[in-house]
């Protein structure tokens, strides 16, 4: 894990619990969080539009559940226009055609590079 930030936050301002108290409070809150948390792994990716034919979509739709990257929005255009999110060392055999499955990719531009998951 990393960039992590906990806010305890306490609603009795008194001294009770001593400064060992008050750590042991910190801690245990802060180990609840963390065992109830859900855990995201991001990888580096890109978002990228994609312009193909209208018969493409069925093995552009079949493509990405076998690769594991996600489509996140479709247009129906004079072609049809898509916004994927994948994974940087996929996108060289997306955007190729180096696949299995011949896709007929118009063109694609990579709109920006982010954290994507897993």
């Amino acid at each position: 894990m990393s960039n992590i930030l906990v806010v305890v936050t306490r609603y009795f301002g008194g001294v009770l619990l001593g400064t060992g108290g008050l750590v042991r409070a910190y801690s245990e809150a802060t180990l609840k969080a963390l065992e109830n948390a859900e855990f995201v792994e991001k990888i580096i990716g890109y978002k990228v539009k994609i312009w193909i034919e209208y018969d493409s979509i069925e093995q552009i739709k079949y493509y990405a559940s076998k690769s594991n990257f996600k489509i996140t929005n479709i247009e129906y255009l004079e072609n049809i226009e898509i916004i994927v999110e994948i994974a940087k060392d996929k996108l060289l055999d997306f955007t190729n055609n180096n696949s299995k499955i011949p896709l007929k990719i118009l063109k694609y531009d990579i709109l920006e590079e982010k954290y994507i998951d897993r």
